[in-house]
């Protein structure tokens, strides 16, 4: 929960920054500011975005917050049902394996990695492309092929919510003008009065301009970014089945495969060569 964490300090800073010297911290209310800058950017984003998108915001938003999932634990399971996977298909020939793959959710072999096999969209990509395999429809060139198609789609697709975040971000501080400039109109008409009602009105009109610039830089930037980290630990999973799955298709040995494999997987999780003999010798126990 960093997200959550970043916003609390983030805003006690602010607001510690402000009240400290004596701030009000009365003056920061002003809800038709908040208006103009939330509902404005709200619509905008419902103007420029397809129905796709809009929908696929929440989720992506959620998983900002949760972090993607993916973890050393998850590679290290993922790394022992392809070991177990491949060394069935060495001993036994890929009939071995046309059960796991037709119903991976009753599989023993997949449920003895319970991290890795239940992550739905992981396991799609892994059992459609080794289906694909074992019927004899794709050597290990077209399945390289087939699996950098629906990688980079993948990714692009799941981008598209952070790209939509970020313009938010970017639209932020305009907003903010427009809420200051409105502020200040207000303000023209009543330049004869006392200098308290002039500075009080002056007052709110900052706090538009404030407002834009603190929402984009220090929530909606930052959140679009992490949304941009989740994708990207989405994909380099994918990109870890793929190394593995051409290699064994091409006829390199389990361990040899398994290798290829590993040294996809980003060095922040990667387990070392001796963690990956063990997952071999586990792999291989019935």
């Amino acid at each position: 929960m960093t997200v959550i964490l970043g916003v609390l300090g983030v805003i006690l800073s602010v607001l510690i920054g402000f009240i400290g010297p004596g701030g009000p911290v009365e003056v920061l209310f002003q809800p038709y500011e908040y208006l103009v800058i939330t509902g404005g950017i709200g619509f905008t984003v419902l103007i420029s975005q397809p129905i796709a998108v809009l929908k696929a915001l929440p989720a992506a938003f959620m998983s900002s917050i949760k972090g993607s999932g993916v973890s050393a634990a998850v590679y290290k399971d993922l790394l022992g049902l392809m070991a177990t996977i491949f060394d069935t298909m060495r001993r036994e020939g890929v009939l071995g394996i046309e059960g796991d793959i037709s119903n991976p959710h009753q599989s023993a072999r997949f449920n003895k990695y319970p991290k890795a096999s239940h992550n739905h969209h992981l396991m799609e990509t892994f059992t459609s492309a080794l289906r694909l395999y074992v019927d004899g429809v794709v050597n290990a060139f077209e399945l390289d092929k087939l699996l950098d198609s629906e990688i980079e789609v993948h990714h692009e697709e799941g981008l598209l919510p952070s790209t939509a975040v970020k313009t938010m971000a970017d639209s932020f501080p305009a907003m903010g003008i427009v809420a200051a400039v409105l502020g200040i109109i207000i303000t023209m008409q009543y330049l004869d009065g006392p200098p308290t009602e002039i500075g009080h009105h002056v007052a709110a009109a900052l706090v538009g301009t404030m407002l834009g610039i603190f929402l984009s830089y220090g929530f909606v930037g930052p959140i679009a970014t992490k949304m941009e980290h989740v994708v990207r630990e989405n994909t380099d999973i994918l990109k870890c089945v793929r190394a593995g799955l051409v290699s064994c298709a091409g006829g390199a040995p389990p361990a040899v495969a398994l290798e290829f494999a590993r040294k996809q997987i980003p060095s922040c999780f990667r387990p070392t060569s001796e963690e990956l003999e063990e997952i071999l010798k586990e792999a291989k126990k019935k």
